[in-house]
């Protein structure tokens, strides 16, 4: 990869850097200028919605942006607004960027919505080239007619965004597939597919141990934690030192809190927690729990296992659902196994048949973790021609 000068890099919190991407930005480009926004009511310390200024790797400056809280019941219908909102205050601090550093070298998003605001930004002068990493795909079709309505449109920034960007990058074969099949991409384009990275932790291999499940992620029941509470008390059954650690925040956090009192399975919520800190949590775990909801409704089944990156980079063994292309990859490799999402026999079998080959699941789980080392994926993502800096 050339040695870029500047990049303007917006994401959701609290994503902004899963799979190390922003670790990788730190480390080749000179400036990084990160939006980072909010969308659920993750519970996380100062301002979600603001612009931080880097410099050779080290924070700088940074500006809070306005910010619309509303009510969970209200997020969609307030969803255009927000998103005016978000618009104006790319723009207008890109703008600011310009004058200062000059026109930014890139335009980097992994959201449709604002990969667009990027292709507006070129059209003004205000960066050179952009750069849509495809993580998701919104199936249009949904229970609640607002949430429908919303995908519908933001399908539209979709298209957009993937015929105007200058490099489209996606995240795994099956995003791709999707859109070559609806004709947004020519079956015949090749487009780069980069997952989500890891990164190489130094980590014990060691003997079978206690019963730890670990999750990490936003908090909501897509995310399938009502699998683990449904089978708690079965779990302890059969396991009766087992605990749960659940790291991180959302919508839906009070709701599993509540289930966690009805059940024998001692759980302990440890909030939004950043770098090191959520790693120590991690590290005391067995097993790493991602059982997503099989729902044709759910984003999940068209988007990477950013929470697996993280379990396989600490050597965690997972339990995965048959939801993400991704988990085919765990159970070939024997890093894990697929669960079938409620069914407790199966998540005991499962449990069970890990725990009796631990030290083997263990170093399985770090050798797949290693062929996606964040450093070695990411340099293809920003191939393209862009003048050397002086």
């Amino acid at each position: 990869m050339k040695k870029f000068n500047s990049i303007i890099y917006v994401n959701y919190s609290p994503y902004e850097n899963s799979g190390k991407i922003l670790d990788y930005l730190l480390e080749n480009f000179k400036y990084v200028f990160l939006f980072t926004l909010g969308f659920h009511n993750i519970k996380k310390k100062g301002k979600l919605n603001k612009l931080v200024i880097f410099n050779k790797g080290k924070s700088e400056k940074e500006y809070s942006l306005f910010q619309l809280s509303v009510p969970q019941s209200m997020l969609f219908i307030m969803l255009p607004l927000r998103s005016l909102i978000t618009l104006s205050q790319i723009i207008f601090y890109s703008h600011i960027l310009q004058r200062k550093f000059g026109v930014v070298d890139i335009f980097f998003s992994v959201n449709a919505f604002t990969s667009c605001i990027g292709i507006v930004l070129k059209r003004l002068g205000i960066v050179s080239k952009t750069v849509f990493w495809v993580w998701d795909y919104y199936p249009p079709a949904h229970r609640s007619r607002i949430i429908t309505l919303v995908r519908k449109i933001y399908w539209y920034f979709d298209k957009w965004a993937t015929a105007s960007t200058d490099r489209v990058v996606v995240a795994n074969e099956r995003l791709l597939r999707l859109r070559q099949r609806i004709g947004i991409i020519p079956k015949k384009t090749r487009i780069p597919i980069i997952s989500l990275g890891t990164e190489i932790l130094e980590v014990n291999i060691k003997k079978k141990r206690e019963v730890i499940l670990g999750f990490i992620g936003v908090i909501k029941k897509s995310q399938g934690l009502g699998a683990v509470f449904s089978s708690a008390d079965e779990i302890i059954r059969n396991f009766p030192d087992a605990r749960f650690e659940v790291v991180g925040s959302g919508p839906d956090e009070g709701y599993f809190k509540e289930q966690a009192k009805n059940t024998l399975l001692p759980t302990t919520f440890h909030g939004y927690l950043e770098g090191a800190a959520f790693n120590n949590v991690l590290k005391k775990c067995t097993i790493g729990i991602a059982p997503y909801q099989p729902d044709q409704s759910n984003v999940a089944q068209f988007g990477d296992a950013g929470k697996v990156k993280r379990y396989l980079s600490l050597g965690l063994p997972v339990l995965i659902t048959d939801v993400f292309e991704f988990s085919k990859k765990v159970e070939k490799s024997k890093a894990g196994a697929i669960i079938k999402y409620g069914n407790s026999k199966d998540l005991i079998e499962a449990i069970k048949k890990i725990m009796n080959s631990y030290k083997t699941y263990q170093k399985n789980s770090l050798n797949l973790g290693k062929k996606f080392y964040y450093k070695k994926i990411y340099p293809e993502m920003f191939k393209f021609n862009i003048p050397e800096q002086s």
